[in-house]
């Protein structure tokens, strides 16, 4: 799958933005860097970095809906630096897929390198087991708790980023008013 099919599939699954004010908002598409929605109360359009979206979790519980991975499934993390340290909890096969991308992420690839490799209709088998595979090196909590900190400072880079474009966006709006305003009063 593209990105933006990614996308179409998890707004198929409920995935939704709301304007910044809490406005409801339809999707009009996506593209592998951009998502685009518009308000319903004034038809204005905003985007979305894909990057944000990403790193949404309501993104991927809706996508997992779409793909039929709601099945609860025991997830574990083992790390083996010294002594073997493992997590593990009952979640749901969506996070999985969400640890997957991360892990892609973090081994250099693009989302949609990870993308790519999902079917457009994926299910998750009862009593499949994803282990590790031979001459694939296991997932590390250490290089887990390191993505997260990079991911929570790209994100907030993203963030203020997009806030600056907001602005940005804001001032175009408030020029093309005035010059609506002085063209009718012309």
């Amino acid at each position: 799958m593209t990105v933006q099919e990614v996308i179409d599939k998890a707004v198929e699954g409920g995935y939704h933005i709301y304007g910044s004010d809490g406005m409801d908002t339809l999707y009009e598409g996506a593209n592998s860097e951009y998502s685009v929605w518009t308000r319903k109360d004034n038809e204005s359009s905003f985007i979305v970095l894909t990057e944000k979206t990403f790193l949404d979790p309501q993104f991927w519980q809706a996508l997992g809906r779409a793909l039929g991975w709601n099945e609860a499934c025991d997830l574990a993390l083992i790390c083996v630096h010294g002594e073997e340290e493992c997590q593990s909890y009952r979640g749901y096969y969506w996070i999985f897929q969400w640890f997957r991308f991360i892990q892609t992420l973090a081994d250099g690839h693009t989302p949609a390198a990870f993308f790519a490799h999902l079917p457009s209709s994926q299910t998750m088998s009862s009593g499949y087991q994803h282990q590790h595979q031979a001459g694939k090196e296991p997932l590390h909590g250490s290089l887990l708790l390191l993505l997260a900190q990079e991911t929570r400072q790209i994100s907030k880079q993203l963030f203020e980023a997009a806030a600056g474009a907001q602005e940005v966006a804001k001032d175009m709006v408030r020029m093309s008013r005035l010059a609506r305003h002085r063209r009718r009063s012309a």
